[in-house]
């Protein structure tokens, strides 16, 4: 059964990403750019993972991750940030988030770390 994964982000490093994890055997892979539906869309895809790119929704991180964690039926779902800046202002609590992979991004090492996500 392929791995789903849910994906947020907007630009063409999303694509690039999205291709990544094809190559790495994720053949179910759904991209969106709107942050408001990223838990609605989560509810009905069942993801086998999210990832986030934290950059494009700054703020909006914090309430979509607090929303998966807290949803009895997404509560289990790895959540992954992936971001271009992580600084002394970013305030998410690391209980609301399964990993964060700083880019530029390996997609070998991505793809280990998302394996072993999926498969805990």
């Amino acid at each position: 059964m392929p791995k789903r994964i849910l994906l947020l982000d907007n630009n063409n490093d999303g694509l690039n990403l999205a291709d990544e994890m094809m190559y790495y055997g994720y053949s179910d892979v759904h991209i969106t750019s709107n942050c408001e539906s990223v838990y609605s869309i989560a509810k009905s895809f069942q993801p086998d993972l999210i990832i986030l790119d934290f950059l494009l929704i700054n703020e909006q991180a914090k309430a979509v991750c607090h929303s998966v964690k807290q949803d009895d039926v997404l509560k289990n779902i790895p959540v992954v940030l992936i971001s271009g800046h992580i600084n002394k202002k970013t305030e998410l609590s690391r209980d609301s988030y399964d990993a964060l992979f700083i880019k530029p991004l390996n997609p070998e090492t991505l793809a280990l770390n998302i394996n072993y996500l999926v498969a805990s």
